[in-house]
């Protein structure tokens, strides 16, 4: 599946769905004996659904009850989209389905009230196997009906994949199944649904060939707290985010050649480096839980926090921030432009913002986003 946006992939059938029941459920345009759900191309892509104002409730099963997924997506909504003042709730009763949701709904629309509605059910609803899948899609109309009567917009994460070892062969696909059948479904309603299954499931196979004992499970269904961090960015980067870099670019005489998103002060160089006062007006950090394995999550890619320097003298260079070094890299690489979480994922040492990731992460001082001021100091080693 690489190279496949989150949004859409190439849906195989899946071992015990036979053409005949694709064809009734009409869940996607058969094609040699696969269905093929097409792919979006750069000129169509929808817009970012979040809004300011916007009253943005997740509602699913137990793993959105757990709510690391998303407490990352309301952490990069905060710190690269202060601009958006939103507000979030879980809805869930743990363990649920879209019948659950169809039972529920109501007063939790009701209650809430929101603006936006972000279902993620079919991890339990997979339980049903082949035989379940018309009532599957029955209540995914339900809940949209019940939903638009509320005037409020929607959008779907597919569940989430499985490690074989711990989840069992049939769990396994069965829950492959029916994100396949979510994904395609949606597409032939024109809704929009984000494909969270495949990452993970490569995320899976990638890790585990690296290392042997990796698994994305800390049970037969539930994610590790990172393979959740994980779920969150695929789902943020399958929204087709705004860019939200925050960069700045010196020469060695402490001439300041660009910045975006932030501004620079009280620049001084010397023969050893350089040192500056930067204020962020957005904070694209890394979330304050250990991190998935930065090869299959777009860890870095959503989390571009840049400084370049042209002109230094070759040689290595450590960059500090508030007197804590974040990582080491070369004049080479400084020249290019380096991502600051890159370094300290390289380094693995803690973030010199990490008390104020873990107040944004609990929802508290979100007043500091677009407020911060670092002082940081480049040192030839």
């Amino acid at each position: 599946m690489k190279g496949l946006s989150r949004t859409a992939h190439t849906f195989a059938s899946s071992e015990g769905l036979n053409m005949q029941s694709q064809i009734l459920f009409g869940f996607a345009f058969l094609f040699g004996g696969v269905a093929v759900v097409s792919r979006s191309s750069a000129a169509d892509k929808p817009e970012f659904p979040f809004k300011d104002g916007d009253r943005v409730a997740w509602v699913g099963s137990s793993s959105t009850n757990i709510g690391v997924w998303p407490k990352t997506m309301e952490f990069l909504l905060h710190s690269r989209h202060p601009e958006l003042k939103i507000e979030f709730k879980k809805q869930s009763s743990g363990g649920g389905t879209f019948a659950t949701g169809v039972e529920k709904l109501d007063g939790w629309l009701d209650d809430f009230k929101p603006t936006l509605v972000v279902f993620n059910y079919g991890g339990n609803d997979a339980n049903a196997g082949e035989k379940g899948l018309p009532k599957f899609r029955e209540n995914i109309e339900k809940c949209v009906a019940k939903v638009q009567a509320h005037k409020a917009r929607f959008l779907f994460s597919t569940n989430q994949a499985a490690d074989v070892r711990k989840a069992t062969k049939l769990a396994t696909e069965r829950r492959k199944l029916y994100a396949d059948a979510l994904l395609a479904f949606a597409q032939e309603k024109k809704w929009r649904a984000v494909d969270v299954f495949h990452p993970l499931e490569q995320l899976q196979a990638g890790g585990q060939k690296e290392n042997g004992a990796y698994t994305i499970l800390k049970d037969t269904i539930h994610l590790t707290d990172s393979a959740y961090i994980a779920w969150g960015y695929f789902l943020y980067e399958g929204l087709n985010p705004p860019a939200a870099v925050s960069a700045a670019e010196f020469t060695t005489k402490g001439e300041v050649v660009k910045t975006t998103r932030c501004k620079v002060t009280e620049v001084k160089s010397s023969d050893n480096g350089l040192s500056f006062t930067r204020a962020d007006e957005v904070l694209p950090i890394l979330p304050p839980i250990i991190a998935p394995p930065r090869k299959y999550v777009p860890l870095e890619k959503l989390s571009d926090y840049r400084l370049a320097i042209t002109g230094l003298s070759q040689g290595k260079y450590e960059v500090f921030c508030e007197g804590k070094l974040i990582g080491e890299t070369d004049a080479a690489a400084l020249a290019k432009g380096v991502n600051l979480n890159s370094l300290l994922l390289d380094s693995g040492k803690p973030a010199p913002w990490d008390e104020l990731a873990k107040q944004l992460w609990a929802g508290k001082d979100l007043e500091q986003i677009g407020k911060t001021k670092w002082r940081f100091e480049v040192k030839r080693k």
